[in-house]
């Protein structure tokens, strides 16, 4: 399919998570890439390097920057203290339907800890979610092949030592923004094609509504109205659709939208690292405790989807 030369709104044409799961699949070749000499620096580097992207996944670009000045991410300081190390690089899903293992992903690699591939930061996630299985095993079942449940997510979070410190159903202004200005990260479940849309300029918007589909925030500016946290701007690390700024506003809506389109479903995971949690046993009891913050964002399963030319319907 041709693609345009900016960020493209995702499909709404998703397949439908199967009953049965099926397992990993291996790893296939290298996508094609575009010429460097194509491409700023901005969007050479705004997906990492993977040999696991599948072939028939289009190419991916970051959306165009609609601000003169890019934001400046003003918790960066308080992220290192919390032993996180961020970037400007976005970890691209595989598949279809597996932005929720690519997300979590992009919150291993934010750890700076063990290898730096994101092929061996994937692995981790995949072991990762393997103990988060036998440590909810009583619970729910742990699988991120065809997409995952926020229950699914936490508990994957916790084996990694990453800490849910609270689940939103709603936007919250304040406790959002007090959270990743304190160096915390989150982990929002949005509607897609919605949170594509506030990043691109009217006459490439499309309407109507995508799928459910994860995302990490790791970078926070106050804006200009430093009084008003509705004006807070939040880097975007997007599994489809790569690194970029929203604001309050623009991620209040995509997830009023999951809510509303995909049956009470979506909302927001407040995350602290925990370089603390080391054993076997804490990580289980973490992932069980995580578990039960994520209930209210409801049992639906984020995917994310391929995305198609602006002038190709939905």
């Amino acid at each position: 399919m041709k693609l345009s030369p900016h960020l493209i709104p995702l499909t709404t044409s998703l397949r439908v998570r199967s009953l049965e799961r099926a397992p990993h699949a291996p790893a296939s070749a290298k996508p094609s890439e575009a010429p460097a000499s194509r491409l700023s620096a901005y969007h050479r580097d705004s997906f990492e390097r993977t040999s696991a992207t599948r072939r028939d996944l289009p190419a991916l670009n970051v959306p165009p920057a609609r601000l003169a000045n890019q934001p400046v991410n003003e918790a960066a300081e308080a992220q290192a203290k919390q032993q996180w190390r961020g970037d400007d690089s976005a970890v691209a899903q595989t598949t279809d339907t597996d932005c929720g293992e690519a997300s979590l992903t992009q919150l291993n690699k934010a750890k700076g800890s063990g290898p730096s591939s994101v092929d061996a930061k994937r692995d981790e996630v995949r072991a990762s979610e393997a103990s988060a299985r036998r440590a909810v095993q009583d619970r729910f079942d742990v699988n991120l092949v065809d997409g995952a449940r926020p229950e699914e997510i936490g508990a994957t979070l916790g084996s990694m030592g990453v800490g849910v410190t609270r689940g939103l159903t709603n936007y919250d202004p304040v406790a959002i923004s007090d959270a990743l200005k304190s160096g915390q990260f989150g982990m929002a479940m949005v509607d897609s094609q919605t949170l594509a849309n506030s990043a691109l300029p009217p006459e490439q918007r499309k309407e109507g509504t995508g799928a459910l589909h994860w995302v990490t925030i790791d970078g926070y500016n106050h804006g200009e109205l430093s009084h008003d946290p509705m004006d807070d701007k939040f880097r975007v690390k997007d599994p489809v659709n790569g690194s970029y700024w929203v604001g309050a506003k623009d991620l209040l809506k995509a997830m009023d939208v999951a809510r509303i389109e995909h049956k009470n479903n979506g909302g927001m995971l407040l995350l602290e690292n925990r370089p603390d949690v080391t054993t076997d046993a804490q990580r289980e009891a973490l992932a069980r405790s995580n578990a039960e913050q994520t209930e209210s964002l409801g049992k639906g399963n984020g995917i994310g989807s391929k995305r198609l030319s602006a002038s190709e319907s939905s």
